[in-house]
């Protein structure tokens, strides 16, 4: 028996140093993770600082629970620390997980969206739970690693700020080396921002250090050194990152893309309309389908008007209040005003960088940088918690409780087999999707098509996948159709006619996905418009789908432009006039919609408005910047009021003959001016679709 009990205890002691080799193994992964997570990208994937960051962060907690895993297995204890954000964090999942399953229209890309997705809060949470417990055990200060990763983010943006790269040919794949604001962290606004948060933290940690500290020990005096280098690097990529942005917006007229703050207001109030969006937002991945109802006529008369919609608001918080309605509220308001009440027991640096994270979270739109700096800032704060206090522990011993045991395994196995599978099927489809984009510099339709089509076999249910491979079987059937007309055989009429099905049943797919989004209706109307001379009823079905993507997005002149063109392309004056001057009216400064309402007047006879709209078109052109447009408008004018003069003398003398006055008649039916253009593509027996390709056909799945 004493020998029995020798070789147990020995088992249990070796299992024990097991256990704390995996949590040491495990803190070390999540202060790389915190160390990586801002400088991390591989340019394989569309959006590589976005996308890379995502699946980077998934994979290193993949790593995580794996360890937790096999800590588990050789414990057989299941083990929880109390954690004073449980209940909150808990919540927040929930109004996501309400949200996309009662309000978003495509679920899954809900799911996966890398910017505020599911999968990414999710991480955001596991990140928080697990860089906490590791922040109050570590004896290395969390701040180190982010300060350091900010030193190194610093350095690189300030060499390629030099632009050392000018004058050599890179290749297309590292292309984006040329741009002298690129950085690791995304936009301007956010690498700006990033230097803030690491700025604050380190100048707040060396101020408390030495303020507070009577004797600077050996620790303390590296660690302050460490802090004030970094700090002299970081401040100056800072000023400068600031000082060259701000001067490209004054002198070339660079623009900060991001939504209006107004508009993001006006959304989050609109969800107060209707009582399932007030409590659950209007789903997430949904933004920009509320945000084309809120537009008003002042944003077309911004430089932004251009830009159809947004995906996020201009505010993290107010992104929030609208995709999760007052249930995600609530829940990060719980969250915060729990850390906010206890931040008198935190470090002066964590509260400092809790504050820079909720000012960042308050004025910028929601982004896995935004998100990645809060959720640091918060596990600061509890692992400050912990230390002044011995947190909880609960264990559950199931070493005699097999069945229950190996239940577990089996479900956690599930758990993250499933969600390794299909993370990886998303990356796959990501990373296709990335070559077919090299396939378009190569200038090789053949990879284009073959890759957009594998990246849809991993991944159906992205909206942006079907637009493009809808734009790619188009671009396949136009170059079938080229050839002269006697040269096509029975087989490529069959292919052309395959392709534009195969376009129609891509841009239909993504309005099925969500029909809420003006986008996809724009893109499915574009495909009808390119197919006019080729298919019959397209010219139908285009007007359908502009109609309803006029209907979502009721303040966008383009969209009136664009369906008052193909009523023009058929000779309908009336119903294109109609359209033209309602553009006109949603944007008076735009000579483009001017310039085909003036040529409708004009083909309309109705010469005395188009001499007016042309010379409003004129008026509008810098002949400095615009030379070639303003010369066309001023010949346009010139031919316009010699028309216009010639008429109104023939009727004088039409007037003079009959001895009456009876009047005028209404004579007056007035690289960016364009007239509608019918498609190039032609065939001389256009092709008859079948019925399930009109715009109101249900798509096939």
């Amino acid at each position: 028996m004493q020998l029995t009990r020798v070789v147990s205890d020995s088992r249990i002691k070796t299992m024990s140093n097991q256990s704390k080799i995996l949590n040491t193994i495990t803190q070390y992964f999540v202060y790389g993770l915190v160390f990586l997570f801002p400088l991390f990208f591989l340019p394989i994937t569309r959006d590589f600082l976005v996308y890379s960051k995502f699946y980077f962060l998934a994979a290193v907690l993949f790593i995580v629970l794996l360890l937790s895993l096999g800590k588990f297995l050789l414990t057989k204890k299941f083990t929880w620390v109390h954690n004073l954000a449980t209940q909150s964090l808990i919540l927040i999942l929930l109004s996501y997980v309400l949200s996309i399953v009662l309000m978003s229209p495509n679920k899954l890309q809900a799911v996966f969206n890398p910017q505020y997705g599911l999968i990414l809060l999710t991480s955001m949470v596991l990140l928080y739970l697990y860089a906490s417990h590791a922040f109050a055990r570590a004896k290395i200060s969390p701040i180190l690693p982010i300060a350091v990763s900010g030193l190194l983010v610093s350095v690189l943006a300030l060499i390629v700020m030099v632009d050392p790269f000018q004058g050599t040919e890179l290749p297309a794949y590292w292309s984006f080396l040329s741009n002298t604001t690129f950085n690791t962290i995304g936009s301007s606004v956010h690498f700006i921002a990033f230097l803030v948060f690491t700025l604050v933290g380190s100048s707040l940690y060396m101020w408390r250090t030495y303020a507070r500290s009577r004797v600077v020990n050996e620790a303390n005096r590296t660690m302050l050194i460490m802090l004030g280098v970094i700090v002299l690097f970081t401040l100056p990529a800072l000023i400068f990152h600031v000082f060259i942005v701000s001067q490209q917006i004054l002198t070339e007229g660079a623009q900060i893309i991001i939504p209006p703050f107004s508009l993001s207001w006006f959304a989050a109030v609109e969800v107060l309309k209707n009582p399932m969006t007030a409590i659950f937002g209007v789903g997430v991945d949904n933004f920009s389908s509320l945000f084309t109802q809120v537009r008003t006529v002042n944003y077309n008369l911004s430089d932004l008007w251009q830009v159809n919609s947004f995906n996020t608001s201009r505010s993290t918080f107010l992104h929030i209040f609208t995709e999760q309605g007052i249930l995600g509220v609530i829940g990060f308001s719980l969250l915060i005003s729990l850390f906010l009440k206890n931040m008198k027991h935190v470090k002066l640096e964590t509260a400092g960088m809790f504050i820079t994270s909720l000012i960042i979270l308050a004025i910028l739109p929601p982004t896995g940088i935004t998100f990645f700096l809060f959720f640091v800032a918060l596990a600061m704060m509890a692992a400050d918690f912990h230390k002044r206090k011995e947190q909880e522990e609960y264990v559950i011993d199931l070493s005699t409780l097999t069945p229950i045991f190996i239940g577990m395994i089996v479900i956690i196995a599930l758990i993250l087999g499933g969600s390794g599978y299909f993370m990886g099927r998303h990356f796959m489809a990501e990373y296709y999707f990335k070559q077919s984009l090299d396939a378009v510099a190569d200038n090789s339709l053949q990879r284009l098509y073959e890759n957009q089509a594998k990246a849809l076999q991993y991944n159906n249910n992205n909206e942006e996948f079907h637009r493009q491979f809808a734009q790619t079987n188009l671009l396949v059937a136009n170059n079938m159709a080229s050839v002269e007309a006697d040269k096509l055989t029975d087989q490529d009429r069959e292919t052309i006619t395959q392709a534009i099905q195969a376009a129609i049943v891509e841009a239909k797919a993504a309005t099925a996905l969500n029909p809420q989004k003006v986008t996809n209706w724009q893109a499915l109307a574009g495909v009808y418009r390119q197919i006019i001379n080729v298919a019959e009823n397209a010219p139908v079905w285009a007007v359908s789908a502009y109609q309803q993507a006029i209907v979502l997005d009721p303040r966008n002149p383009l969209l009136r432009l664009d369906l008052g063109g193909v009523y023009y392309l058929f000779e309908n004056y009336d119903e294109a006039q109609k359209l033209f001057e309602q553009a006109v009216s949603l944007k008076p400064d735009w000579s483009n919609a001017h310039y085909n309402l003036a040529w409708t007047y004009y083909q309309k006879k109705i010469y005395g408005s188009a001499v007016d709209q042309m010379q409003i078109v004129v008026g509008l052109l810098d002949a400095g910047t615009q030379p070639e447009d303003y010369k066309a408008a001023q010949k346009n004018l010139d031919e316009f009021k010699k028309t216009y003069e010639e008429e109104l003398a023939k009727i004088e003398q039409e007037q003079a003959a009959q001895g009456g006055d009876q009047g005028q008649q209404g004579l007056a039916p007035a690289g960016e001016l364009n007239l509608p253009v019918a498609p190039a593509t032609q065939l001389e027996k256009k092709i008859e679709l079948p019925e399930e390709a009109s715009p109101g056909a249900a798509v096939g799945q």
